[in-house]
């Protein structure tokens, strides 16, 4: 009997110690687990917070679509616009014999690389249109109208914003493919004489680049304020229009870079090579321009600054 009565109480023990064993490591090993747990936690939050932002700056992934709907469009209307333009400024006396030197401008941004070769084609391009009868300005106004309309869709998608009724964005955006010629002489105009003042060594090229990176980023500002079609925070629009300029500037550089010395294409392809490049930078200049609009509309959204300004404007129309 004795030793029955041992046998019987020696696992209760073994169940005691083992139980008390488990309580004194948990206790130990309480904190780590709840750290894990909160590290968890965390991440969890951390992908679920990157994963809104992702789909809020592209639009739920739709902003790689929009941007090769802009390629595409921007691949029919550029000749078209180009030779708007190049009309408006033949049409004063004083920049035609300075019309090579715009041309090299502009081409040398819309494909920073074999700008030349492209200068050709545009030149044979445009001999041609300036042959074409009523039919060819039919079909240019259509072109422009068509690309216009996609871009104002698109941005307003961007913005959050109502989109303009067609004789309004007609009216601007006319406006605009008119007073572009324009904007583009001052730009060149600057930029030479920046170049002949600070023609010392190679101070030159310093502030050359640094007239064009203030160049692209006006523009930038000026198309975030014509495109959103509402009213925009100044610091908030200065910031991501000057941001988005930087980070195209920067890409046009390692574009170069890249078409310079990677010569796979080039081999592969011949000349047709230059469309793939005037393409593929079209399309990236697109994804920059919208990922900027997005932006501005982002941060304008997380510091609420819209709603502030409609309950500043409600306020002063009851009082008024």
């Amino acid at each position: 009997m004795p030793s029955d009565t041992q046998s019987s109480t020696q696992p209760n023990d073994i169940t005691s110690k083992k139980s008390y064993f488990q309580k004194k490591f948990a206790l130990i090993f309480a904190p780590i687990t709840n750290l894990l747990k909160l590290a968890n936690s965390l991440k969890q939050q951390t992908f679920k917070l990157l994963k809104e932002i992702y789909h809020f700056l592209t639009y739920k992934e739709e902003m790689f679509y929009y941007a090769s709907s802009l390629s595409f469009y921007t691949i029919f209307a550029l000749i078209p616009m180009l030779f708007i333009t190049f009309s408006v400024l033949l049409a004063f006396s004083h920049f035609q014999d300075k019309i090579s030197d715009i041309q090299h401008l502009i081409i040398s941004n819309i494909l920073p690389a074999n700008a030349e070769v492209v200068i050709k084609f545009m030149n044979t391009f445009l001999e041609n249109g300036s042959k074409m009868g009523m039919v060819g300005v039919v079909s240019v106004f259509i072109t422009s109208l068509l690309f216009f309309r996609n871009y104002e869709y698109i941005t307003s998608k961007m913005f959050d914003s109502t989109p303009r009724k067609f004789f309004d964005s007609l009216i601007m955006y006319w406006t605009m493919i008119t007073l572009f010629p324009l904007g583009s002489v001052v730009i060149f105009y600057f930029s030479a004489s920046a170049q002949g003042l600070f023609m010392q060594g190679g101070k030159s090229l310093i502030y050359s680049d640094l007239f064009s990176w203030l160049a692209t980023c006006v523009l930038f500002l000026i198309l975030f304020r014509i495109s959103a079609n509402k009213p925009l925070h100044k610091r908030t629009l200065f910031f991501s229009s000057f941001t988005s300029g930087t980070v195209w500037f920067a890409l046009k550089n390692l574009f170069v870079f890249y078409i310079t010395y990677n010569k796979t294409y080039a081999t592969l392809y011949g000349s047709v090579s230059i469309i793939l490049f005037l393409m593929a930078w079209i399309y990236v200049s697109w994804l920059v321009m919208l990922f900027g609009m997005r932006s501005c509309q982002g941060v304008l959204k997380w510091l609420n600054i819209e709603q502030k300004d409609t309950n500043q404007k409600e306020a002063h129309n009851e009082t008024v």
